[in-house]
C-alpha cells in the first residue's frame, strides 16, 4: 500500500497505490489498484488490474478483470454491480 487512504475492516492481499478504499473492501491475491476510489463492502477479485476506477457499494470485479480509465475519464461502476 502506497500513498493511500485506507478505513478499517479491509483486508488487502495485493497491490494497492493512490487510493481510497472505503469499510470492509477486500483486495484478493494479486489484484493491483491504482487511482481508484473503492466504496464499502466491495470486493477486488484475484490478479484484476483496475485504475481510475470509483465503485459504489457492494461492487464485485471479478478474477483477473482490467479496468482502465484515465485521470479526465475515470470509469464509474454502479451499486450492486459484478464487472
Amino acid at each position: 500500500v502506497k500513498n493511500s487512504v485506507i478505513a478499517d475492516g479491509c483486508f488487502i492481499e495485493g497491490t494497492v497505490e493512490n487510493c481510497v478504499l472505503f469499510r470492509g473492501v477486500h483486495v484478493q491475491k494479486g489484484a493491483e489498484l491504482r487511482n481508484c476510489i473503492i466504496m464499502q463492502d466491495s470486493v477486488i477479485g484475484e490478479d484484476a488490474r483496475i485504475s481510475y476506477v470509483t465503485t459504489d457499494k457492494d461492487v464485485q470485479v471479478t478474477a483477473g478483470r482490467v479496468l482502465t480509465g484515465a485521470a479526465s475519464y475515470p470509469i464509474f461502476i454502479r451499486k450492486r454491480t459484478t464487472v
